[in-house]
This record gives C-alpha cells, sequence and structure tokens, in this order.
C-alpha cells in the first residue's frame, strides 16, 4: 500500500511540474508590450533596439542582465534596470549620463559626464551650461565612451562641487596642471586664482567667493581688475592687481 501510495504521488507531482512547465512557456507570457522609462536622449525605439528584445519572447526566458550590458555598451548608459510586469510586460528603466563639463580638443568639444566619460561632441555651446575644462595634457583622437583623465575630472568635480550654485558662473575656465597637478581657476574678469590641490577645499572656496565679490566691487568702482589670487597656501591669499 505504501508504494502504491508512493508511486501515486509521485506521478501527481510529475504532473504538476510537467503542467506549470508548460503553462510557463505557454503564449500566456509571451511579451506584448515593452516600454521604457527615462531615455529622454536615446529614444525608446533605439533602447529596444539595442536590447535585443521584441515582442512574442516568452517573459521567463528573458536574461536582464545580458540586456543591461547590451545597453551599457551606449556611452549615454549609464544605468539599466529591467523589470517584469507579469504576465506579458516588460519595462525597461534607463539611466542616462548627464553631461557635466567640456574639454577643447581639435577644434571641437568633448562633452563629458562627472566621471569623465565621453558622451558627445559639441562644435557651439551656451557659455553658462557646462563646466569648461582645459589641461596641460589635452586629449588626442577620443572615441564615445572613453574615459578623460579621471583624475584631473575627479579634482575639478570635487571643487566644482564645492561653490555654491550661484557663483559657478563666474568661473569661465578650470584648467588642470597634469604634472603638479594642480588646478587654475580664470574668472569671467580674466583674474588667475592659482587653487592648487584640493587640501583646505573648504578654506580655498570661502576665499574664492571673497575673491569674487572684490571682483565685482572693483568692477563697480572702475578700478583695474586683479590680475591673480594664490590660495595655494595656508593664511591670507596673496592677491595681485593689474597696475
Amino acid at each position: 500500500m505504501k508504494s502504491l501510495w508512493y508511486i501515486k504521488y509521485t506521478v501527481f507531482l510529475l504532473v504538476c511540474l510537467i503542467s506549470i512547465f508548460l503553462f510557463m512557456h505557454s503564449s500566456f507570457f509571451f511579451i506584448d508590450r515593452i516600454t521604457v522609462q527615462g531615455a529622454d536622449k536615446l529614444g525608446a525605439e533605439q533602447v529596444i533596439r539595442l536590447s535585443g528584445l521584441q515582442t512574442g519572447l516568452n517573459i521567463f526566458s528573458v536574461d536582464v542582465q545580458q540586456i543591461s550590458r547590451a545597453l551599457k555598451v551606449h556611452p549615454m548608459v549609464q544605468d539599466v534596470k529591467v523589470i517584469r510586469h507579469w504576465p506579458r510586460h516588460l519595462e525597461i528603466q534607463v539611466s542616462e549620463r548627464q553631461a557635466w563639463a567640456l574639454i577643447p580638443c581639435q577644434g571641437s568639444f568633448l562633452c563629458v559626464d562627472q566621471e569623465g566619460i565621453v558622451i558627445d561632441k559639441l562644435n557651439t555651446f551656451a557659455p553658462d551650461q557646462y563646466c569648461i575644462i582645459t589641461m596641460d595634457n589635452q586629449p588626442g583622437q577620443v572615441v564615445l565612451g572613453q574615459i578623460i583623465d579621471p583624475e584631473a575630472i575627479s579634482a575639478i568635480r570635487q571643487i566644482w562641487e564645492a561653490i555654491p550654485n550661484e557663483n559657478r558662473g563666474d568661473i569661465s575656465d578650470y584648467h588642470y596642471a597634469n604634472q603638479s597637478k594642480e588646478v587654475i581657476l580664470y574668472t569671467n574678469h580674466g583674474t588667475e586664482i592659482l587653487f592648487g590641490d584640493l587640501e583646505r577645499l573648504s578654506d580655498k572656496v570661502q576665499f574664492l567667493l571673497q575673491i569674487l565679490n572684490i571682483e565685482k566691487d572693483y568692477q563697480k568702482e572702475g578700478k583695474p581688475p586683479l590680475s591673480y589670487v594664490d590660495l595655494r597656501f595656508k593664511g591670507q591669499p596673496v592677491v595681485k592687481t593689474l597696475d
């Protein structure tokens, strides 16, 4: 009796498993809708094409890791999340890289995000839209998706983030001296500010804000602009005015 009960139980379990398998692979789970979120620049059609997805695929057979890898090959894509909405809807959430800075390169400008990854090239731009970065060692031929000098980008980004939003537009250029690994800022009034490295970052930024205010006062009073300001050393900054 026990062996008969065991056989019946095994057969029943096997039938259940086969039924579940067949149901999971039936047309009930064939994808009939693919939606894309966050692809403002790439567009939904391009994201779906890059993912390799199409309607009619079984939702269980979708390899979300493979889709993520395929989409991250594109330089504009920072992160991807694929969500299954049972039984037949697949959603792709894309986080696009955002343009942060421009780097002059061979007659055009490399558009990079905050990690220094090249996501586009521009010939013209509005001066107040981006952080402008120059370097002693200018990049040569580059391709989309390439990383530009991570050490330089990181140093400038930390300085840029420490400057209040309302004052960032007063800086026309962030220059990175590759050999000394120091940063030089140039204001819209032409003042050269020797910022140095990231030591005493908060103190240096406070001095920088004071210098920007002094520049504005000088302009209102008709005084000659500052020549340069040295913030590299501890204590009060060294200031030189134009004679």
